[in-house]
């Protein structure tokens, strides 16, 4: 195996796949990546059982080939080279890399023992905007529950084609406290029907790392590819590729916990509200986390949190106030985390009572949705 490429060609593709690459007491091997070469090009691959990933890298190709090299270690030393050609030869079981007039070894394991990575055959797929898939990810995967007694939980819900939205994807994430969920339209083209799966949470983050990988100066892809079967998720990004498992299960009936009717509404501006919600934050029960929020008959919603060991902290701030007023307990962390992700620069609160979930939404965002359910009394 005999081949060349430009220093930011390879660390590139190393960036995108190296990631995956997982220590293993049992399968040294894991921490490596696999590199083939061909006569259509030089592939990069690497996979923790769970997921792989494969990248496609711009180069000349000298002699075919394929072995396995320490993922980091190459990315490492790769990422202190200077911009420029990197020429790299197998010589027995070690990696010769000659550049800048220095010349490294490499030692690496054969192919043999890496695992064969399966590749679903799909005809065609779900073509999305990588930058709304991007957005729709960090809205959500926030919510994904950490707690492995309910495996439905540990992902995200994606939903294509459904009954409400044809021309739509829709992606949902609770851990039973919270629910995040975010909808993003479907470029022309692809599956016509309806399909849905559930995503594991990491392989959701990787998709959201790899779309943002791409450098400005490259020429980034205008769509990603979702193609799935009943078991497998593939992803395709132009000459990226991620492979994953998917949760097996049914994801809960989430729409049936979001409210449509209310008893109050308020819009305030966000980050008022963000900065509001953390001066109380300092001042909430360790333990509970919890904060107050009180909706007046003046049109005002206050901020509040007292702790007997810490002290008090009591803010107003303006609304557009329609409806009762009200009252609500929430957790400082979840909320926090809504409101970051909204973009708007108001949001909207609506609320039934201290019993039951709050909806929050940007001001004329229909896209996103965000549910807390209250600290109950």
């Amino acid at each position: 195996m005999k081949f060349a490429c430009t220093q930011e060609n390879i660390l590139q593709g190393l960036s995108i796949v190296g990631h995956v690459a997982s220590k293993s007491s049992h399968l040294p091997i894991l921490e490596n990546v696999h590199i083939k070469c061909t006569s259509s090009g030089i592939e990069l691959s690497t996979t923790n059982l769970e997921m792989a990933i494969s990248s496609k890298v711009r180069g000349r190709v000298e002699t075919e080939g394929e072995f396995t090299f320490p993922a980091k270690l190459l990315f490492d030393y790769v990422s202190l080279l200077p911009v420029g050609k990197i020429d790299m030869e197998l010589v027995d079981d070690t990696l010769v890399i000659e550049a800048d007039g220095k010349k490294t070894k490499i030692k690496g394991m054969p192919t043999s023992e890496f695992p064969l990575i399966p590749r679903l055959v799909v005809e065609d797929g779900y073509a999305l905007d990588p930058v709304e898939l991007k957005k729709a990810i960090t809205r959500t995967v926030f919510a994904v529950s950490g707690s492995e007694s309910r495996p439905e939980l540990s992902g995200i819900a994606c939903y294509f084609r459904g009954d409400e939205d044809k021309n739509k994807m829709v992606i949902a994430a609770t851990d039973s406290y919270r629910l995040a969920e975010a909808k993003l339209a479907l470029q022309d083209g692809g599956k016509k029907e309806t399909m849905n799966c559930i995503v594991p949470a990491k392989s959701i983050q990787e998709i959201g790392r790899i779309l943002s990988a791409y450098k400005d100066d490259m020429e980034t892809p205008g769509s990603v590819v979702w193609s799935m079967n009943q078991s497998q998720l593939v992803i395709t990004y132009g000459s990226v590729m991620l492979i994953s498992r998917l949760i097996e299960g049914s994801f809960p009936d989430y729409k049936q916990i979001i409210p449509d009717t209310f008893q109050t509404t308020a819009i305030v501006h966000r980050r008022d509200l963000l900065k509001a919600i953390r001066a109380a934050s300092l001042f909430s029960r360790k333990g509970l986390f919890d904060v107050h929020l009180n909706f007046t008959e003046d049109g005002q919603l206050g901020v509040s949190s007292a702790d007997s060991g810490t002290g008090e902290h009591h803010a107003k701030l303006d609304t557009e106030f329609s409806g009762a007023p009200n009252h609500a307990t929430i957790n400082f962390k979840y909320i926090s985390d809504g409101l970051n992700v909204i973009e708007t620069d108001r949001v909207s609160l609506q609320v039934i009572d201290g019993m039951n979930p709050i909806l929050i939404q940007g001001d004329g965002d229909t896209a996103y949705s965000y549910v807390v359910m209250p600290i109950r009394h």
